[in-house]
């Protein structure tokens, strides 16, 4: 009988263990998108309209290259910063399409935030940046 009981706790807590793992995805429903060297990040505005496109490229030595297409009618302002940081200084520049560009020094890893900004509205679009 005490075999039984041990085998049925035994079997509840791994049971217990499972379903915990398993209900990991329901707790976590936007995860922030992963960008590392050498690769490029797309994001696209959700709140600011009409939608702002962003291209995020990092090289080997964490120098970061921003790119944002908008439409004529905006004029939006960049800045990015880690969080919980100060921004970092972005040269900038415009395209012959009138697309914006910066490029700047990344400081670290970690979490890193695009603010785009239209006049009263405002877009924060994190991302994490990993070693």
């Amino acid at each position: 009988m005490t075999t039984r009981i041990i085998a049925l706790t035994i079997l509840g807590l791994v049971m217990g263990f499972i379903i915990l793992m398993a209900s990991v995805s329901f707790f976590v429903r936007d995860p922030l998108p992963i960008v590392g060297p050498n690769q490029t990040l797309l994001l696209h505005t959700t709140e600011l309209t009409p939608q702002i496109r962003t291209s995020v490229t990092i090289d080997g030595g964490y120098r970061v290259d921003v790119t944002v297409e908008h439409s004529e009618a905006q004029d939006p302002q960049i800045v990015l910063r880690p969080v919980g940081g100060e921004a970092i200084i972005l040269d900038t520049g415009t395209d012959s399409g009138g697309a914006w560009s910066g490029s700047g020094q990344m400081t670290r890893p970690g979490r890193w935030e695009l603010i785009l900004s239209d006049g009263a509205e405002r877009e924060i679009m994190p991302f994490i940046v990993r070693e």
